[in-house]
């Protein structure tokens, strides 16, 4: 058996494939296509499934699997980019992506309609924000009802892969919690949502839990694919928690950071039970009794990317200008350079270097910006576990692992072992693992850990008496500078 494992990723596409074992026999990607318009961002459905379909070819091609394997295409990637289509599975527009913004007024309707903390207890999300399909929705009831009127189904972009290449109208549980018409807890969609936004639950495509085999491929498809013995499709996850699969953290006291662009955390709760007072989105996961946390704050790596394109030093030449220094008068820095970040969710909130001096040089405002950056995971950390959601380690995954300095700040700052994999595609491999349990290979994900397991290393932290000491400067600065609400720890990381 082989699967080849398509992550629609917001930046790119990506085809991996993965043997039984969980080797990673090839990988191709190619970008993912937006027309921009003002607050719109739209793309083509039907490109992304013609994407796919050369991709799996080009994975074919360079690993050149055996003809007469069995193959699955397991599909991960984003949530949230819609696509309406009629009674034919055509899409009567272009789909619309989880960027568009085109709905912040009907955002903001949503939010007075709904009393909050039920809208929260119900889909899972802390606000209505114009990401959620529900919003867009709204949006084209008012501005465009001939194209909602011409929708028989609302479909997000991992669905319409799954039409595309089965025929089946499903909509994959994992990836529910992020449309805001989704209720979690009761695990089925919230009539009244569905009400407000003007769609019928009968344009909702029928709910499977994640790892489920829809079926074969539809003939006209499999002609164009490469030869196998027959292909199947399995409907997967939602994009970070496949990775959490991939990476081996989808288990109690492990989070999963992701170390990309942004700066994201997934968890899988312990006794969770909604608090209101816990502002991080909850959704269902991969087992039935399954929920997982998840936060994201945009200013991750982008903080660090921003500042090697400001002062041109090339990320290879930095990680070796990096250690044997003493830094602790390096300035503090905030991360706050996209405004908003959780746990404290400040719209005033900018970023900013304090204490600079004479002295320091672009290295040392580096480090203040992997540490500022680490300061901000601890934070989301802490907040966490005052909750009674307490990490016990950190598994990061996403182009910043690169910098075995930084993860080791972020294992000192944290407190906590930090593990990374060389698997560059954790993602896919989390999804190839769901595959391989629905085809009977394996009992349960768990046993994709008896598998080929790609390197991994850990980062232990250190104690560094000046770390708490930093720490309580950055929170102080925050708070007086922005008013939060929330305190510095008065303890070193344990």
């Amino acid at each position: 058996m082989i699967t080849y494992a398509v992550d629609l990723g917001t930046t790119n596409i990506k085809v991996a494939l993965f043997d039984k074992e969980l080797r990673n026999l090839a990988v191709a990607r190619s970008p993912m296509a937006y027309r921009r318009d003002g607050p719109l961002v739209e793309f083509d459905p039907d490109a992304v499934v013609e994407a796919v379909v050369a991709l799996i070819g080009e994975c074919a091609a360079h690993a050149r699997p055996e003809r007469g394997a069995s193959a699955h295409i397991a599909v991960t990637g984003q949530a949230e980019s819609l696509v309406l289509v009629d009674d034919a599975g055509r899409p009567v527009a272009p789909g619309i992506s989880w960027m568009d913004e085109r709905s912040v007024q009907e955002a903001l309707e949503i939010a007075d309609h709904f009393d909050a903390t039920i809208a929260f207890s119900r889909t899972g999300e802390p606000e209505a924000v114009p990401t959620w399909p529900a919003t867009k929705l709204r949006w084209l009831s008012r501005h465009q009802p001939r194209v909602l009127a011409a929708s028989r189904h609302v479909l997000m972009i991992k669905d319409y892969l799954i039409f595309a290449l089965t025929g089946a109208m499903v909509g994959e549980e994992t990836t529910r919690g992020f449309t805001y018409l989704y209720d979690v807890p009761g695990r089925r969609y919230w009539p009244e949502m569905l009400d407000f936004c003007g769609v019928g639950a009968e344009a909702m495509p029928q709910l499977v839990p994640a790892g489920t085999d829809v079926g074969p491929v539809l003939d006209e498809v499999a002609v164009r694919l490469p030869p196998a013995a027959s292909y199947v499709v399995n409907a997967g996850a939602l994009d970070h928690f496949c990775a959490m699969i991939g990476t081996g953290s989808y288990q109690a006291g492990a989070v999963s950071a992701s170390a990309g662009t942004v700066l994201s955390l997934s968890m899988l709760a312990s006794d969770w039970s909604f608090d209101p007072s816990l502002k991080v989105s909850f959704h269902p996961g991969i087992g039935a009794q399954d929920t997982v946390l998840f936060t994201c704050a945009d200013s991750g790596g982008v903080c660090l990317d921003w500042f090697q394109r400001t002062a041109t030093i090339p990320y290879d030449q930095l990680e070796r200008a990096l250690p044997g220094r003493a830094y602790d008068e390096a300035p503090i820095f905030l991360p706050y350079l996209t405004g908003v970040n959780p746990p404290d969710f400040l719209p005033g909130a900018r970023g900013g270097f304090l204490g600079l001096q004479l002295r320091h040089d672009a290295v040392d405002l580096a480090y203040a910006v992997m540490e500022g950056v680490a300061h901000l995971l601890r934070r989301n950390l802490d907040y966490l576990a005052e909750h009674g959601q307490g990490a016990r380690s950190i598994v990061s995954s996403g182009g910043g692992t690169a910098s075995g300095f930084w993860n080791q700040l972020k294992a000192d700052v944290c407190g906590l072992d930090l593990h990374t994999s060389a698997e560059p595609e954790a993602a896919c491999r989390g999804a190839a693992a769901l595959a391989l349990v629905a085809a009977g290979v394996i009992d349960s994900i768990e046993d994709a850990g008896r598998l080929h397991q790609p390197p991994s290393l850990v980062f232990y932290p250190r104690d560094h008496a000046q770390r708490t000491g930093r720490y309580t400067a950055f929170d102080d600065t925050l708070r007086r500078l922005y008013g939060s609400g929330a305190t510095a720890a008065d303890r070193a990381p344990q």
